[in-house]
């Protein structure tokens, strides 16, 4: 039992809606529905800037600790880019087992959002360090933007809704996206409490990762914990939790963990990109026909023990509170729609940069 596997070859003639593009858009939609998880292959990401991406992350994490502190997290305040060392977060307070170094689009000096949480400067090894990490981070980000929303227009589709009304309605003018490199340490002797990361669910729209090494498991419709194996050149792609109340419950955000790699088995690196609403994108339940009583049932229960308590206002002020919890002396409104625990942890970062 695993995850669906869809190729998404067709997905590039969404926009004309070819009886291709629809059949993979159900596709998708069906595996969104039941599992909240699914693959894609021949996507329009290259295998060679993948090969590029890993190269770059296995030569940056081998740097000494002194020179990748040099580009520590905390240095570029509330854009949130940079290096995060091993043990700087966790999962239901247990620490997480890797380290990461955290990217985003480069935004121009005159872009309106720049010094808004989670706009700015990235943070990049010198080439010397790292050939070509700079070029390959950022072309990834361009072409991972293009296939996640080449997804919410199979959704769209899916939907009933044509192939743009969701992109124009939550995506315009671009999208927020957060991009990661994570190498998981080895654990020696792991007993069921270790993880390299613990259970959890996502928290926006949809998460695109490319994996590649084993290790991330994903409980089932049926609540049984699934390994996803890793397929070369495949992205998996689950639901988030703000698209599950979007939806009404349709297209469930699904728990998922990260079991540490054994020491035999060398470290493990993936590369999550979380492809979320636009900064100000309003979030407004779709109006869709109702669910069985059965799945509005599961979903409460979800949304119960989930992120959000309730969905209103625009999708910055969710983005604001996440980002409080990092930086508590950053002043922003006040916003309780999204109150409930969230079961991710990072250390508190103090920064004297106070955005209003």
């Amino acid at each position: 039992m695993s995850i669906p596997v869809i190729d998404a070859s067709a997905l590039s003639s969404i926009s004309s809606s070819s009886p291709e593009a629809i059949a993979t858009s159900n596709e998708i939609f069906a595996a969104a529905s039941e599992w909240g998880f699914f693959q894609l292959i021949n996507t329009p990401v290259t295998d060679e800037l993948q090969a590029k991406l890993l190269k770059c992350a296995e030569i940056f994490f081998a740097l000494d600790l002194e020179d990748k502190l040099v580009l520590d997290v905390r240095n570029g305040g509330t854009a949130w880019r940079g290096y995060m060392p091993l043990g700087g977060e966790g999962t239901h307070g247990r620490t997480d087992h890797k380290e990461g170094i955290y990217f985003g689009p480069e935004h121009p000096d005159d872009h309106p959002l720049l010094g808004m949480p989670l706009h700015g400067k990235n943070q990049f090894p010198s080439q010397d360090q790292v050939p070509e990490m700079r070029e390959t981070v950022l072309e990834y980000i361009a072409q991972v933007t293009l296939l996640g929303t080449l997804v919410v227009n199979a959704l769209s589709v899916a939907l009933g809704l044509g192939p743009e009304t969701l992109e124009n309605k939550w995506l315009k003018p671009e999208p927020v996206a957060l991009f990661r490199c994570f190498k998981y340490a080895a654990v020696e002797n792991a007993g069921p409490q270790v993880f390299g990361i613990g259970e959890h669910s996502d928290f926006g729209l949809l998460t695109i990762l490319k994996q590649a090494s084993a290790g991330l498991q994903v409980k089932s419709p049926a609540g049984i914990w699934c390994d996803v194996p890793v397929i070369p050149n495949a992205f998996v792609v689950n639901v988030g939790d703000m698209l599950d109340q979007l939806t009404g419950g349709r297209l469930p955000s699904r728990y998922h963990r990260v079991l540490p790699p054994s020491p035999d088995a060398g470290p493990r690196f993936s590369f999550p990109f979380f492809f979320d609403f636009s900064w100000s994108a309003s979030m407004v339940p779709l109006d869709l026909p109702a669910i069985s009583a059965e799945e509005r049932a599961a979903a409460e229960a979800r949304w119960r023990s989930g992120t959000f308590t309730r969905v209103e206002g625009q999708w910055w002020q969710y983005l604001a509170k996440k980002v409080k919890k990092v930086f508590p002396d950053l002043a922003l409104p006040e916003f309780e729609a999204n109150s409930a625990p969230s079961t991710r942890f990072t250390r508190p970062i103090p920064t004297a940069k106070v955005v209003a």
